[in-house]
């Protein structure tokens, strides 16, 4: 492979990235201005945080929850990130990631 090829790819997965993180902000968005409040918010997280612990994927816990893949990423990533954490805790960062 060329230098010229890996640069062309490189960029691309960082667009690709970047994209997707534009996605998940976007949807957190929409997600809140809808109207979920916090209390409903935890119940999302807490579902998800059990379907993880039985060892279901992102896209399985989607589908039985109804809701976007890159929501559900973003609350396994947080989770990740402080396995100690509430799904309150959880929630006020999302909150807290809007404003």
């Amino acid at each position: 492979m060329d230098e010229t090829t890996m640069d062309f790819e490189a960029y691309f997965r960082e667009t690709k990235a970047i994209m997707a993180e534009l996605e998940r902000a976007d949807r957190q968005r929409e997600w809140l201005e809808q109207g979920m409040e916090r209390g409903e918010l935890c119940k999302v997280i807490k579902l998800v945080l059990k379907n993880m612990k039985k060892g279901k994927p992102v896209s399985e816990i989607a589908e039985i929850l109804d809701e976007d893949e890159t929501v559900i990423r973003q609350i396994f990533i947080c989770h990740e990130e402080h396995p100690d954490w509430t799904s309150d805790q959880i929630a006020k960062l999302f909150i807290k990631m809007k404003s």
